[in-house]
Parts: structure tokens; sequence; C-alpha cells
């Protein structure tokens, strides 16, 4: 009987075990039925919003105002008709023609016989699924030619000028500052406020303040000095030059990197530097001054610096590259925070050559107005608030409002000026200048002087600047983290 009973209870036992792992496999045979189905599902939902039609026309219709966020701001721009990186779609444009102005049957000489741009069919990957963007600000796609299709496409002739021909520049050995001080400083040359409206007034040949009033050339005895044997050395015909500057110890220099050979063979990297930071890179890299070299920059050391403020010290090789480097071509700025990620022709060819520009540099992000660039600056402390107060209101009573849709096809009046793309012809020059002496006269903050100096030159003639996205700038130059960079130049 006993062994009845066990025998008994095994089968009870045998039973239920397969009872209940007959119901777990039946249950998880239900749960991945389950997961197949919905992952169909989604599958659809995401490829039919995709192709949907109806996709482009809800961003075309979004509100411009405000309550956007900052990602939303961006696809807005990479979506929107109104954009004007239109031009990705648009025919090259080569030598100044291209687009309308190419007879299709008739081509000029120089264009090959399809001149149509490798990347007209590039466009936007459609936006995120609901629910699915990352937050911040983020790099997006770019098409770049190879570095030497690029170099091919470097247009043969200088782009023209509108109505300026000439500038030249103001020299004064003792500038005097005025008893009631508009502002400025004595290596700007203490311009009155009656040569800042002549300064906008554009002519056929114009004399303005561009720094540097003092000494026989710019680097020698005017303020922001430079040793002679270098002096010589800026004097050289480049086509293209990539300069950037460190002052105050405020940066670490980056190596560029993905630069092709025939860039590192003809193309100079320029690095600004002034004593402080001078002494502290020979104590901590590979540079002596022997070779003047940190990887491919070239170091410059300024002595006699004009101002006590560092980052107003890096504006001056910042938006006076034409100044100190007067026999060149194309210039690309990176401000010292930022390393270099795509070839210097690619980045030429993608932003000035293409779209037919003299001048590039991306929009903010997140911020197109100047009043509302104003008041980030004071919230975050870039500048003491009374001295930002007073720039705007004075900019007020000139005549700048507030941005919004009726000033396109400008698309922003705050850029985010950490990289200038630009080529050196007299309307850029002057821009730069004019653009420079509001730097010297009111803040440092020169993303808020910017719209004003580039809308007054505009009122004058016809000539643009070609604001581009933000997240495209993200594409071809990134910040590193200090101690990345301190492990690759710590040897």
């Amino acid at each position: 009987m006993l062994t009845s009973n066990s025998k008994e209870k095994e089968r009870s036992l045998s039973f239920l075990c397969c009872w209940y792992l007959g119901r777990r496999r039946v249950a998880m045979l239900l749960l991945l039925s389950l997961a197949f189905v919905v992952f169909v599902l989604g599958s659809y939902t995401i490829n039919k919003e995709s192709n949907s039609p109806n996709i482009h026309q809800s961003i075309e219709t979004m509100d411009f105002g405000s309550n956007q966020t900052p990602i939303s701001r961006e696809l807005t721009s990479f979506y929107t008709k109104e954009s004007d990186n239109d031009h990705v779609r648009d025919p090259f444009l080569w030598n100044g023609i291209g687009g309308s102005d190419v007879d299709v049957n008739h081509p000029p000489p120089f264009l090959p016989s399809w001149h149509h741009h490798p990347c007209d069919s590039f466009s936007f990957p459609p936006p995120p699924p609901p629910g699915m963007r990352r937050p911040g600000p983020r790099p997006c796609p770019v098409c770049y030619l190879p570095p030497e299709e690029a170099l091919a496409h470097m247009p043969k002739y200088p782009f023209e000028s509108p109505l300026l021909k000439n500038l030249t520049y103001i020299r004064e050995e003792s500038p005097v500052k005025p008893e009631e001080s508009e502002g400025g400083s004595e290596f700007g040359g203490y311009p009155s406020l009656e040569h800042r409206t002549n300064s906008f007034d554009i002519k056929e040949s114009m004399t303005v303040h561009c720094g540097f009033i003092k000494g026989t050339k710019p680097g020698h005895q005017t303020g922001f000095d430079i040793d002679e044997d270098i002096l010589h050395e800026l004097d050289q015909s480049h086509d293209v030059i990539v300069a950037s500057a460190i002052f105050g110890k405020y940066d670490i220099i980056q190596e560029p990197v993905n630069i092709s050979e025939m860039a590192r063979k003809n193309i100079p990297f320029y690095m600004f530097v002034d004593e402080e930071t001078h002494l502290y890179l020979k104590n901590t890299s590979s540079y002596t001054d022997d070779n003047k070299r940190v990887g491919l920059w070239r170091i410059i050391v300024v002595h006699n610096v004009p101002y006590t403020d560092a980052r107003r010290n890096g504006k001056v090789p910042k938006l006076l590259l034409h100044r100190l480097f007067p026999n060149v071509r194309y210039s690309i700025w990176v401000d010292a925070k930022l390393q270099l990620v795509v070839d210097p022709y690619q980045i030429l060819e993608r932003f000035l050559w293409r779209t037919n520009s003299s001048f590039a540099i991306s929009r903010h992000y997140r911020r197109f107005d100047v009043f509302v660039e104003a008041e980030a600056n004071k919230a975050a402390r870039k500048y003491d608030n009374a001295s930002i107060d007073y720039q705007v209101e004075f900019y007020k009573k000139e005549g700048l409002t507030p941005y919004t849709e009726a000033k396109l096809p400008i698309t922003s009046d705050v850029p985010e000026g950490c990289t200038i793309i630009r080529e050196h012809i007299p309307i850029t020059n002057l821009f730069t200048c004019v653009w420079f002496n509001e730097v010297d006269r009111f803040t440092s903050r020169d993303q808020l002087s910017f719209a004003i100096a580039r809308d007054k030159i505009r009122e004058k003639v016809d000539w643009s600047i070609n604001m581009f996205l933000d997240c495209e700038r993200r594409n071809f130059v990134k910040q590193v983290k200090a101690e990345e960079t301190t492990v690759l130049f710590r040897f």
C-alpha cells in the first residue's frame, strides 16, 4: 500500500509539473506573439509617418514663437520652405554662375558637361517620431565633397565686392581720447560717432578705423605686437589659412583631425597666444621656442596686448585676420575651445563656394533675437548689466527691432560666433572692421553687435551672409573634454 501511494503521488506530481510547465510555455508563446505584433505595427506606423507628406506640412506650419523648444526650432529650420538652407537642393553655383543663370544647352566652358553638384540630391533626413527626439543641440548630416574635389571647386575669380572696391585704414601715431568719452580704445583709435556713421556710408573707396591705429603695419608697435621674424611670414600669400587664439590660458590647444595631406601641405594653421599662455605651453606641451609648433598649429606669440580683458584681445585676430594676413584669400576662424574635425577645403566648398557666398557663420541654435540674447548674457553674468543695457538701448534708438518672420530671408539676428568662414574681399573686410569697432566701443559680446553691423551695410548694398544651421557647425567642429586634450598634448 505504501508503494502504491508513493506511485500515485509521483504521478500526481508529474502531472502537476507538466501542467505548470505547459502553461508557462503557452504564456511565453503568447508573450512572444504579442511582442511580434507590436513590433510590426510600430514599424508600420513609423514608416507610414516618415513617408507621409503631412509631416512636412505640420512642421511648415509650426509656430515660430518663443514657446518652441531649441530642437523644434532647429527642425523647423531644416524643413521650412523659407529656410536659407534650400541651397542644398539648388544646382551648384560655380564661379558665380549656377541655377537659373546656367543655360543647360550652352554651359560655360569652365563648367563640366553635367554641371550639377554631387550633393544636389542630398536632403535632411525626416524628423524623429514624436516622443523620440533627443534633447539639446546636436550635429546634423552635412554633404561634403572629398577634399580633392572640393579644392577643384574653388572659384577662379574673387567674389565681386558690391560697390566698395578700395578699402584703406586710418593710422594715427597718437590717438587722443575725447574729453567726453564715446567709448573705444587707443588700439581702436577712439572713433567718434561721426566716424562710425561714415563707416556705414558705402562708397567705391573708403578709409575707416580698423584697429592697429599706431605703427607702420599691424603687429609692429601697434599694440598686439608680433616678433619681426613672424611678421614676415604673415605677409606671405596663401589661398587658405585656419586661425585661432588663446589668451589668458582659457583654453587648451585642440589638434585638428581628418585633415587631408593636401591641406596639411598647403594650409597654414595659426594659433595666436599671449605671453601668459606661451609660458603655459612651454611647460605643458610639445612646444619649444625652436619649432614654435604644437601639432599642426604654428604658435604666434603676441606681446603688448591692447586690452586687460583676455576675451576682448581674442576679438583682434578673430575679426581682423585680413589686417594681419593681407595676402590671404580665404580664412576659417575656429575658437580654441573647439576641435576642427573636417578638412578646410570641404568646409569652404560647402559653406562658401557651393552657396556663392563670401561670408558664412552659423546662427545660434536657440536665440534669434538680440534683445533675448542680451537678457541671456545678463542672466549668465557674461558682462556687467549696465553696459549691456546701454548697448541695447543705443541700438534700439538706431532702429534695431526684435527679430520676427518679417525679416526673412534673414533667418537670425544672433550668430553662434565661434566659427567664421570668409573670403577676404573689400566688403567682408569692411564688415569685420565695423563689427570690431562695435566690440571696441561697447561690450566684448560680439553676438550683440553682429546684427547692427550687418544690417547697416545691407541698407546700402546688396550683400548677404550665409547664416547656416548651428547643427551643421557642430558637424565640422566639436568641443573636446579637457582631460582628453591633456592626454593628447602632454607628451
